[in-house]
Formats: C-alpha cells, sequence, structure tokens
C-alpha cells in the first residue's frame, strides 16, 4: 500500500499482488474481483495498480513477445493510458463510490448504461467500485446483472472490509482476494515517506493502528494523541492508584466523553487498549500497543487483578454495542464509568 503507483510500489501485500500479475501473464483475468481487508491496507491503490497493468502498451506488447516472469509484470507508468489512470482521467477506467455514506440504485444504474456501451480507447474496461459494502439493497441486486452477464473485454473489480458485509449473491461472482493488516515495519516505512514524523511517534503510530496505514495517519493528528494522554492519565489515577476509585471523578470522565459525540466510540477504543496493555503488561511486555506508555502500563499490571480487567472490558464492550443502538450517549456512558469503578470494589 502506497501513494505511488504500479505493483512494485505497493508495500505489504506480496500475496494478492503474486496473483494478480499471473493473471496477467496468462490471460486469465476473472471478470470480477473482490478485494476485502480493512481500510488503509492497500485495496484501492492495488485496484488502480491492476487497471494499469492491464492497460499498459509497453507491458502488452512485451507479455505479447514472450512470457514473463511475475518480477517483471507492472506498468510501465509512462505511456498513455498509464498516464490518464494514474491521473484519474482514463474515459474507461470506472470509479464508483458512496455518496456520501451510501452507493444507491441510480449510481449502478448509470454504471450499467456506461457498460452498455463499447469501451472508448482501453485493451481492458475497468470499473472500480469502493467500499461495495455501502451499496443498499436496491443496488446490490441491480449490480448481479453485469456480474451474471459481463461485457465483453469489461473487469469489475469491487472492494469491501468482509464478504459477509456483501449479498452472498455478489461474492459467488466474484474472485475472492483477501489482504492483510500492514505489519508495523511497512506502516513506519510508509510515515517516513510521509515525512514531518519523529522515530518515537512512528514506532508507537505503528504499533496502535492495526496494520491501517489510514488510520495510522489519523493518529498522528496531535488531538488524538492529547485525547489518549488524558484518557490514559485518568485511567492510571483511578485505576492503578490507591482505593477506593472517586464516583464523582468517573463521572465527570463521563460527561467529558459524552460531550464530543463524534469522538466517543474513538475514545472507548483507547479505553479498550488501556486495559488490553495492563493485561499483556503482566506477561508480555514486548506485544504492548502503547509502547511509549510502558512504564505506567507495568505499573498498572502490578495493582490491577486480571479478572477485573476482564469485567471492566466487558463494560466498555457493553456501552460501545448500546450506542450503536442509538441508546442516549451520557445515560450509557454514566453506566459504563458506574460498571467499571464498581469491578474495582
Amino acid at each position: 500500500m502506497t501513494t505511488a503507483t504500479g505493483f512494485n510500489a505497493i508495500v505489504g501485500q506480496q500475496q494478492p499482488i503474486k496473483l494478480l500479475k499471473t493473471f496477467i501473464r496468462n490471460g486469465t483475468m476473472p471478470h470480477a474481483l473482490l478485494f476485502t481487508g480493512d481500510d488503509g491496507v492497500g485495496k484501492k491503490t492495488t485496484a488502480t495498480a491492476f487497471a494499469m497493468a492491464c492497460n499498459c502498451r509497453k507491458l502488452g506488447s512485451a507479455i505479447d513477445r514472450q512470457p514473463h516472469p511475475d518480477a517483471i509484470i507492472d506498468a510501465c507508468g509512462d505511456c498513455g493510458p498509464c498516464r490518464k489512470i494514474a491521473g484519474n482521467h482514463h474515459p474507461d477506467i470506472i470509479r464508483v463510490a458512496p455518496l456520501p455514506s451510501v452507493i444507491r440504485i441510480a449510481q449502478i444504474r448509470s454504471l450499467l448504461q456506461s457498460l452498455a456501451l463499447k469501451p472508448n480507447e482501453a485493451a481492458w474496461r475497468v470499473v472500480i467500485l469502493s467500499e461495495a459494502q455501502a451499496m443498499n439493497a436496491e443496488a446490490g441486486n441491480a449490480l448481479l446483472k453485469v456480474l451474471e452477464e459481463p461485457p465483453d473485454r469489461t473487469l469489475l473489480v469491487l472492494t469491501a472490509r468482509q464478504p459477509s458485509d456483501l449479498l452472498p449473491t455478489i461474492v459467488s461472482r466474484c474472485r475472492h482476494i483477501r489482504f492483510s493488516p500492514l505489519g508495523a515495519p511497512d506502516i513506519k516505512r510508509l510515515l517516513a515517506l510521509a515525512g514531518g514524523i519523529e522515530p518515537e511517534s512512528a514506532e508507537t503510530v505503528s504499533a496502535l493502528c492495526g496494520g491501517s496505514f489510514t488510520r495510522a495517519q489519523k493518529l498522528m493528528d496531535s488531538r488524538w494523541l492529547r485525547r489518549r494522554d488524558w484518557i490514559h492519565r485518568v485511567m492510571d489515577e483511578q485505576l492503578a492508584g490507591p482505593p477506593p476509585p472517586q464516583i464523582r471523578t468517573w463521572l465527570a470522565f463521563s460527561e467529558k466523553l459524552a460531550r464530543k459525540k463524534d469522538l466517543i466510540e474513538e475514545s472507548l477504543e483507547i479505553v479498550t487498549m488501556w486495559f488490553r496493555d495492563v493485561l499483556v503488561a503482566r506477561h508480555d511486555p514486548q506485544r504492548v500497543l502503547n509502547r511509549d506508555r510502558l512504564e505506567a502500563l507495568s505499573r498498572a499490571a502490578e495493582s490491577v487483578k486480571p479478572a477485573r480487567l476482564l469485567l471492566q472490558i466487558d463494560a466498555v464492550d457493553r456501552a460501545l454495542k448500546a450506542l450503536r443502538s442509538n441508546t442516549n450517549a451520557r445515560l450509557t456512558l454514566d453506566a459504563m464509568v458506574l460498571q467499571i469503578a464498581g469491578a474495582c470494589t
């Protein structure tokens, strides 16, 4: 996964790239591909690189002359089709994405009308349908038509988090390729290429981002880091300090969390990571995610019993589920912190 174009510039997805190169080398392209994996692991970037390789004039001529090993199956980046696709203005590379959070039937109908016409200039017309899980039921059913009867020399690439987010009839008509979370070294490499980050911060973020470069960029925001430090400070004082926990302080914590509703879920993820790290710090400190906080987490691990931590993690999980069901945020958070405090007694 990277901001550059071409297979060789994509980081951390060797198996998907190897498979796509094999399709191109052998001329055995499936009419529909489904790329699944977390956000920020390179699905859309790879789809663009695949579209470029399928239409690269230099690569096409080289393959026609003689078979090539996978290592050099890649777009040149210099020919007309490559430049147009990289610049996002090739007429036969069609991109469909949620507007703003849903892919509606009108978008799929427009796509079907475009696919009824012959390609303008491409060797392979490629449709990149991002976040396919955002299709409503009508849109999904409409897409089945083109998956059942694909136009000649047309490839569809769908991206989604997981196959279960899509209609089974759509999944069954696609060749599924799974994209793995990026490793911490890959994340650090990408952050270094982006520039403007201290090595210590890159180390922390690469451990916390769950293998997603998109999430890593978000975590680099100083506001997120300040929020994490505030939450950790409360947890350290209330749970790892001398008993008993102060209910008034817990309710003040709940009130502050509830003020920014768009950040509640993110904040609760930070709380859960704190509990998880305290559990891990006791037995395997090298697997702590918040590595820059290892000393404080190790102190907490000495004073907090694992059984208590598990009860507190359950309290946060229940709160997250309730919030996703549109319960009252302040009441839900109050109940959560009281349960966390109650587990201390």
